[in-house]
């Protein structure tokens, strides 16, 4: 229960402090090798929720907690772990195990469909690559 109150940054940080054995099975129903790679990827879904939360600019924002771009497939390895839409793709992955009827990915598409792009500002300084919306993460 008292996981509930806490914050993502603590959270984080428990999941760091667990023995290499229990990060590593609750990294594998992610479908991450090792716990290791899924603390970073909490640290750096926890620095996209720091900068969002105190209204920061998350657009073009270099990532300083980078997690390791996932090696899974071509998909995951031509993304940018520097760009936030790095760990938007994360949170879908995640989303897939957690909650596989979730619409957030369907929100998610029709809230870049309106980005508007001109010559200074482009959805790729999001981190986005071309025709991520045909990826299978995204379908």
């Amino acid at each position: 229960m008292a996981i509930e109150i806490w914050d993502f940054g603590a959270l984080s940080k428990l999941f760091s402090g667990l023995n290499v054995a229990d990060q590593d099975q609750i990294a594998g129903k992610y479908g991450i090798a090792s716990g290791q790679e899924f603390a970073g990827w909490l640290r750096g879904l926890n620095f996209v929720r720091n900068v969002s939360a105190h209204h920061s600019r998350l657009w073009n924002i270099n990532i300083l907690e980078r997690a390791k771009v996932w090696q899974k497939d071509n998909d995951w390895q031509m993304q940018n772990n520097a760009r936030a839409f790095y760990y938007f793709c994360l949170m879908q992955q995640m989303l897939t195990v957690i909650c596989p009827n979730s619409t957030w990915s369907n929100r998610f598409k029709e809230l870049l469909a309106t980005f508007p792009e001109n010559g200074a500002v482009k959805l790729s300084d999001l981190g986005t690559t071309e025709n991520w919306q045909d990826w299978n993460l995204w379908q």
